[in-house]
């Protein structure tokens, strides 16, 4: 056991070494990680529940066995079946972490993902029309949904329907850099557990398998859905799993696949109109937000008021673990990158959010 734990270790130490390389990182991602999740995820479908939680169950019901077994020897002064316990929860635990490293751990740190999105001139004197371009197909979206009495958006077809339509929306990706084995995403049947500590969704790459959380309201779940599923195809790092979720909702023809892409990042192509010749463009841009997306925002507000009284703390984990897998900013990655502008006000780049609906924007007013 102590050699099997030992040759896990070097292993482990191998593949951290290894993923520092971008060429050895992206070589392995399209190779084996790719052909590994692919293969497991054609597995974990024919089960209809998550396989993830089962595994976590699993896993720490096992810990917690062998080391109650262990703290038994030890009680009676038999140290070397308590070190022999002991060890087996190391190896559960390390076993765990190296099969997650080898199947998407090197994801990590491949070369950047191919998103092109707006590249020419940026005029100021378009950031308004833009904005309001956007706002309102998020009015005509929400105004053909339709919201019921307590705000909440109303889903036009069933869960499985929608997953259908999401997973559709993964054929618009003809760049290999791309796995072309979409995940089936699963529910989380302890939704109210993960709730706590702020967990809307997750993807497991030694099972191959994409989890959301049944809480999320009818806005948020798309967009929750597409992301999970964004790792599934080899994008593993949280900012272009985000960018990559909000181009292929964003240019759907499905009114509730916008609206999710609409609800998660409308504020920063608001956010564009602080930089006009018009101190009142912003004012007047957000006026134009209807009355129904303000009371869906309501009732999402709501709606998750005082179910994350544990979030900091999941935060504070998901955080410690994206920087283990070299992405610095930690939760920070979730966020859209800055507006940048010069020191007269005037923007030199656009954010990634933005460059994308500035593309979606002109390719329909040429």
């Amino acid at each position: 056991m102590t050699f099997v734990l030992t040759l896990m270790i070097v292993f482990l130490i191998v593949m951290s070494v290894l993923q520092k390389n971008v060429q050895v990182a992206e070589a392995w991602t399209r190779g084996y990680g790719r052909q590994y999740t692919k293969a497991m995820s054609t597995i974990n479908k024919l089960f209809p529940f998550s396989l993830t939680e089962f595994s976590f169950i699993v896993v720490i019901c096992s810990c917690v066995f062998f080391l109650g077994w262990g703290f038994s020897f030890l009680g009676n002064k038999k140290v070397w079946p308590f070190i022999h316990r002991l060890l087996m929860v190391c190896l559960i635990i390390v076993g765990t972490i190296t099969m997650y490293n080898a199947s998407v751990g090197f994801a990590y740190t491949r070369a950047a993902m191919p998103m092109e999105g707006y590249n020419g001139e940026i005029k100021k004197e378009d950031f308004k029309a833009i904005a309001e371009y956007f706002v309102e197909d998020y009015n005509s979206c929400v105004n053909e949904l339709g919201i019921d009495e307590k705000g909440e958006l109303k889903m036009p077809y069933s869960c499985e329907d929608m997953i259908a339509k999401i997973r559709l929306e993964f054929n618009k990706l003809n760049n290999d850099y791309f796995s072309n084995s979409v995940a089936h995403p699963k529910a989380l049947g302890t939704s109210g557990l993960f709730n706590i500590v702020g967990i809307v969704g997750m993807y497991f790459g030694v099972l191959g398998e994409a989890n959301y959380n049944t809480y999320a309201t009818n806005a948020e779940l798309p967009f929750y859905i597409t992301h999970e599923l964004c790792h599934s195809i080899g994008v593993m790092r949280e900012d272009d799993a985000q960018l990559l979720t909000f181009y292929l909702l964003s240019t759907s023809k499905d009114p509730l696949l916008r609206c999710s892409a609409y609800y998660n990042t409308i504020g920063r192509i608001i956010d564009i109109t602080s930089y006009t010749d018009n101190p009142n463009d912003r004012k007047e841009v957000i006026s134009l937000i209807s009355d129904e997306i303000r009371a869906n925002q309501t009732y999402i507000y709501n709606h998750w008021k005082g179910k994350m009284f544990l979030y900091d703390f999941g935060n504070a984990v998901n955080d410690w673990y994206l920087k283990i897998f070299s992405q610095n900013k930690g939760t920070i990655s979730y966020d859209d990158t800055p507006t940048e502008v010069d020191p007269g006000g005037h923007v030199i780049t656009l954010s990634n959010y933005q460059r994308i609906y500035f593309k979606i924007y002109y390719e329909n007013h040429i």
